[in-house]
């Protein structure tokens, strides 16, 4: 395997479907009341191009795809957009942090979203562990 063709390929394979999801992610949180700001959409596109990005090298290492990759990035992404305060934490209320302190809401969020992660790549991609 040539890998520098392979992570050229990689990487700008994944431009125009991350453009494309993250416009209609963007469109979404606009039609629930967010307003539409060039921060908003960088933050979707660009997300979902790092999450994309971020699987080639595990999938040159490994040479295969896996879920477990998915999960590694999703997980490395919610940590990080968490942290930063970009992006909350699914499915967790506010007082869960209240009740559980010694939770940091970073480290939930990465666990939150390297689930989701998982679970999309495995159910819907059909990607083996």
């Amino acid at each position: 395997m040539n890998t520098l063709a392979y992570q050229q390929d990689c990487m700008t394979s994944h431009v125009w479907s991350s453009v494309t999801m993250g416009s209609i992610f963007t469109a979404v949180s606009v039609f629930q009341g967010a307003r539409l700001t060039p921060r908003l959409a960088g933050v979707n596109i660009g997300g979902l191009y790092l999450y994309h990005i971020m699987q080639c090298p595990m999938k040159a290492i490994h040479g295969r795809e896996s879920a477990l990759h998915n999960a590694a990035a999703g997980g490395i992404l919610g940590y990080i957009g968490v942290a930063s305060g970009q992006l909350g934490v699914p499915f967790v209320d506010a007082y869960f942090f209240m009740r559980y302190p010694q939770l940091s809401p970073a480290l939930t969020g990465a666990a939150v979203y390297g689930c989701i992660a998982l679970a999309l790549s495995s159910f819907l991609g059909g990607k083996p562990i």
